[in-house]
């Protein structure tokens, strides 16, 4: 490889048609892409650079109202992103809502279980003792005592 052959010293292939076609297929020149049209010179030389300015001056504007379009895009895009992420946040400070509420509901139920239970074994222990105490009267739930 010799200096300003082309050539990449990075390579090591000789043939560098192949190492441009990746690069050329992907980001291809906007001359080749169908949408250019080089300027039409004709005339004397500073009509043609008067020509050439104006074909530049055109391609700057088209510039501009394309860079104004994408930017008017981006700026929905953003705002539909802000809406999208203000409606996540919200959608987590409902869940962390719900979860605390869900919390305290379970907590409530538990209390009520145990009262119930509690309830439950205080009943059961007085049904055991009127039990005991029918059984020592012999089957009357007054005992009378007789000497």
């Amino acid at each position: 490889m010799s200096y300003g052959s082309g050539n990449s010293a990075f390579t090591g292939n000789t043939n560098d048609s192949n190492n441009r076609t990746g690069l050329s297929n992907r980001y291809s020149p906007y001359q080749n892409s169908g949408n250019y049209n080089p300027p039409a010179v004709s005339g004397s030389y500073a009509q043609q650079q008067t020509q050439i300015l104006e074909d530049t001056m055109r391609t700057h504007y088209e510039t501009e109202a394309t860079s104004a379009a994408v930017l008017s895009q981006m700026k929905a895009q953003r705002g539909q992103l802000k809406g999208a992420h203000d409606n996540v946040w919200e959608m987590r400070q409902a869940a962390e809502k719900a979860k605390a509420d869900i919390t305290i509901m379970i907590k409530k139920a538990r209390q009520r279980k145990i009262r119930l239970q509690a309830i439950a074994v205080l009943l059961g222990s007085i049904d055991f003792l009127l039990l005991i105490r029918l059984i020592q009267c012999g089957g009357s739930f007054f005992c009378r005592r007789y000497k």
